[in-house]
């Protein structure tokens, strides 16, 4: 299983995956061209994506969705809710598109490559995390989320890379001129896990499984990719653990899970 972090932050948002029969994005917030113009900087050209997964329906992660889909005749897997929340403009339509609605906790094929949809708390009408699986590379996507469910720790436990939200820093963010408002949606249980809430998560998770963390979603003005990558520093690294972090507008090395990188 091959993983590239396209963009990751509140201006767009895209990781594309490939497996030996599979290539999929999770999220479309960013254009076709900077999907191709980023996975050709690490040496993969898009010539065919089998489907695109949605988490939820914020632009963020679904403003190039419409352009993406008839770019690429790729298949939608999305929950139904999140497709009716999604703007007029960026709404596909289900006559010209292939649509497939998913659920949580529910395991779901394409080729080779199982994914199951796991129920996350956001401020949308519906948000899924993704745990993917190809042979013995395993992948666990979790990003805006207020919080994590413990019920997931035994599963994720055994995941080999985990793309994890460390959003903010609290400080920061109380500091920050956003509204009142804003900073109590962010720092509530359908918001975003600060940098704190990330390291307590994996502490709860990493194991000997775990390979890789990449740190994802970090705001650019709350937060630091530096911040983010020292708070969750001693969560990891000391472990065994290699720790990334992905960022707003450029995209991560490529990570091969069956090179196992170092």
């Amino acid at each position: 299983m091959k993983v590239i972090i396209l963009a990751s932050g509140s201006k767009g948002n895209a990781t594309y995956i490939e497996t030996n029969q599979t290539k999929i994005l999770i999220d479309a917030g960013i254009s076709h061209r900077q999907v191709k113009l980023r996975l050709a900087r690490q040496g993969i050209e898009l010539n065919h994506l089998n489907a695109i997964l949605i988490t939820h329906e914020h632009i963020d992660h679904t403003g190039h969705l419409v352009s993406l889909l008839e770019k690429t005749r790729a298949k939608l897997y999305i929950a139904k809710k999140s497709l009716r929340g999604i703007g007029q403009r960026n709404q596909p339509n289900p006559y010209l598109h292939d649509i497939n609605f998913i659920n949580p906790d529910v395991k779901y094929q394409i080729n080779d490559l199982t994914f199951v949809p796991i129920a996350l708390s956001h401020d949308a009408r519906n948000n899924y995390g993704f745990l993917l699986k190809n042979k013995d590379a395993s992948l666990a996507y979790i990003t805006d989320t207020g919080h994590l469910p413990e019920k997931y720790d035994a599963i994720l436990k055994q995941i080999q890379m985990l793309i994890i939200e460390s959003n903010h820093d609290v400080e920061m963010l109380l500091n920050s001129t956003r509204t009142w408002d804003l900073k109590q949606r962010i720092l509530s249980n359908e918001g975003h896990l600060s940098n704190q809430m990330c390291k307590d998560i994996l502490n709860r998770i990493v194991s000997d499984q775990t390979k890789i963390v990449v740190l994802a979603h970090v705001s650019e003005e709350c937060n630091t990719y530096e911040l983010a990558y020292q708070e969750n520093y001693d969560a990891t690294v000391p472990k065994g653990i290699s720790l990334y972090v992905a960022k707003q507008h450029e995209e991560t090395i490529l990570f091969d899970l069956e090179d196992k990188v170092a």
